[in-house]
Order: structure tokens, then C-alpha cells, then sequence
């Protein structure tokens, strides 16, 4: 009884009583707090995402990088509400590998982006092992696919060499040609197309060891070597410029033998005069609706690459929607299986590619037309 007597006089003590006040304060104070915060209507601060897209805004493939700046921010606005915002952060690397570097540097430093984007295989092979160590999603758009071979975060969105290759060899048997001379840059994309091009078939072509400088422009010992050995065919995968300067080189030189390429003729514009009539190998045209409204919006077409980075762009958005983490966003691209883009039904491979159907095109009054 005592003992009781003695806890009823402690809870009956105004200190007691003090405490046991200030307990239930503070209990009110944070449940409070965690109800209002939960269920306040002010909405709460939340950082956009940013993703980086570095491009050649400026230079020889200007045309090229503005159209890609163009169809990211189509991609971008073609969603509805997002769970998410984004925001697209644009830097000129002039297809240069040491200028995507040091915009990288930028974009991940001073921007903090969550992704960013590269054209061109130079630049992308340029920035893929920093992506990988920085965890930074870095999609590539290059016919190069060991950009993203062996890395998590790294992933890449062209036509299989292979592919290409396949198309271009079944066509040029079916013309007859059996001693095409390869004109070649010394480039990491057009390497890698060569490459295949050499696996499938290395019996049909000649001059195939050679590389030449990305700043050459003088082709005629080349030119009239392949004649000397009886070229009955040009295959040219050159950069812009210099795909010009060998095509008025063999016409100056009185060479009448078909010109053909695997990409290279959409990327110099004052070669396509030259070339009238003439057949390469490239991606399939993208869908009807997205060349509609890239028109619509911005009084134009498309340019090569455009709707990759569409697709890409779109990609990232839906991945960031479903994970939170960088490392979620990786898992999710790396599982993702047909997805419905501009480009085709997209999966990513177990290498991180995406791959796309390669076709034959004809330059046919100063237009790239799809030879079904």
C-alpha cells in the first residue's frame, strides 16, 4: 500500500505533472507536424531532372546537330503530366571528342545532370568510361557498338554494323560488282562499319587497307589506283568535306563507275548534287507521324539521326519516370523490350545497343528515297 501511496504522490506532484505536460506537447507538436507535412496543400520543391545533349551545333554537321536539338525538345513536350519535370541542357561539342569532354565536365560539375546524350562515335567513345564511372545514363547515337559494350550505365542507339554490312554486300552482288574500291576516314564509326563489311565479304573489294586522315582532301593517288586495278565501283565512308572533294576528284578524273556508301551521303549536302542517282546504305526513313510534326513544329525535316535522338529522348523520360535512383534507371533500360519509337520496336540488347533496320536509299532529284 505504501508503494502505491508513494507513486499517486509522485504523479500528484507539480513536477511530475510538468513533465508529463511537456511529453505530451512535444508527442502533439511531431505527430503534428508529420500530419500537416504529409497533407499540406503548398506543393513541395522538387529539382528537375536534367538531361544533358551534347551536339554539333556548330561546324561542318551543324545541320545535323540542330535538327537532333530540335527533336529533343519534340521528345520532351510530346509527354503529358509527369510525375517528374525535365529539363534539357544543351552544350556544342562541333562533333570534336576533346570539346564533348570538356562539356561533360560542364554538364555533370556546374549542371548536375542525371543523363546526357552524344552523336557521333568519337564523342561518344570519348565520354563513355567517365558515364560509367560517374554513374551518369549516357545514351550514344553511333555505329559504333562497343560504346556501350561492358558498362552498366552506358547505352548506345544505331544500326548494327552488321546489318548494314549484310544489305550492302547482298545489293552490290546483285549489281555485279566484284572489285569495289573502299575509300575510308580513319574514324571510330566508319572503322567499325568497314570492319564488318570486311567480314561478310573480303573478296569484293580493293584498297581496303587503306585509312585516310579525317582533314584529307586529296584523293587522286587512291583514285587512280582503284582504276589501275580495275575498280568497277566506289564504296565511300568519308565526313563531310571530304566525301565532296572525292567525288568531283573521280569526275574530274573522267571515271564513269558507280559511287555508293554505307551512311556518308546524308551527311555532306554539297556531295548530293554530285551524286544524283547513285545508291547507299542507311537506317529505315522513321515514322510518318513524327516527320508530320517535326515539320509542323519547326517548318522543316528531319535530319539523319533526328529521330534516334527522339527516341532516346523519350526513353529516358519513361525510365525516369518508373525508377528513382540512377541505378534503377539503368535496370529499367537495360530490361526494356519493344518499345514503341519513331525508329521502330526498340529492345536493348545484352551489350546495351539498340539496334535498327538498315535499308538502301537512292538519291533521286536531290531527295534520299527508300528503295523497297
Amino acid at each position: 500500500m505504501r508503494k502505491l501511496e508513494t507513486i499517486n504522490n509522485l504523479i500528484n506532484s507539480k513536477h511530475m505533472k510538468k513533465i508529463i505536460i511537456g511529453i505530451v506537447a512535444v508527442v502533439l507538436i511531431v505527430v503534428g507536424i508529420s500530419y500537416f507535412g504529409k497533407n499540406s496543400s503548398q506543393p513541395t520543391s522538387k529539382e528537375p531532372i536534367k538531361i544533358g545533349v551534347i551536339l554539333p551545333l556548330t561546324g561542318d554537321v551543324s545541320f545535323i546537330g540542330e535538327a537532333a536539338k530540335n527533336s529533343a525538345i519534340l521528345a520532351k513536350e510530346s509527354f503529358g503530366k509527369t510525375k517528374n519535370t525535365y529539363e534539357l541542357v544543351f552544350e556544342d561539342d562541333q562533333a570534336d571528342s576533346k570539346k564533348t569532354v570538356s562539356a561533360f565536365r560542364k554538364l555533370v560539375d556546374v549542371d548536375k545532370i542525371r543523363a546526357v546524350g552524344t552523336g557521333f562515335a568519337g564523342p561518344g567513345n570519348a565520354i563513355a568510361p567517365l558515364s560509367e564511372k560517374e554513374k551518369i545514363i549516357h545514351f550514344s547515337i553511333a555505329s559504333d557498338l562497343n560504346i556501350a559494350k561492358d558498362k552498366k550505365f552506358v547505352f548506345n542507339h544505331w544500326i548494327k554494323p552488321e546489318n548494314e554490312a549484310g544489305v550492302y554486300i547482298k545489293e552490290a552482288k546483285k549489281q555485279g560488282f566484284k572489285k569495289i574500291a573502299m575509300i575510308s576516314t580513319n574514324q571510330q564509326g566508319i572503322i567499325a562499319i568497314k570492319d564488318a563489311l570486311l567480314k561478310e565479304d573480303p573478296t569484293i573489294f580493293i584498297l581496303k587497307d587503306e585509312l585516310f586522315n579525317p582533314l584529307e582532301k586529296d584523293f587522286r593517288t587512291a583514285i587512280l589506283k582503284a582504276k589501275n586495278e580495275g575498280a568497277d565501283a566506289f564504296l565511300m565512308m568519308l565526313l563531310p568535306g571530304q566525301l565532296t572533294s572525292l567525288v568531283k576528284q573521280i569526275k574530274d578524273l573522267k571515271i564513269n563507275v558507280p559511287l555508293t556508301s554505307v551512311e556518308s551521303f546524308e551527311y555532306d549536302l554539297e556531295a548530293v548534287p554530285l551524286l544524283e542517282g547513285q545508291w547507299y546504305v542507311t537506317s529505315a526513313d522513321p515514322s510518318e507521324n513524327f516527320t508530320a510534326s517535326y515539320k509542323e513544329k519547326y517548318n522543316g525535316l528531319p535530319q539523319p539521326g533526328s529521330a534516334y535522338v527522339y527516341d532516346v529522348i523519350r526513353i529516358l523520360i519513361t525510365a525516369f519516370e518508373k525508377g528513382d535512383t540512377n541505378e534503377d534507371v539503368a535496370g529499367i533500360i537495360s530490361g526494356m523490350k519493344d518499345f514503341l519509337g519513331v525508329t521502330g520496336v526498340l529492345s536493348v540488347d545484352d551489350d546495351g545497343n539498340i539496334n535498327s533496320k538498315a535499308v538502301i536509299k537512292k538519291i533521286i532529284n536531290g531527295k534520299f528515297v527508300e528503295v523497297k
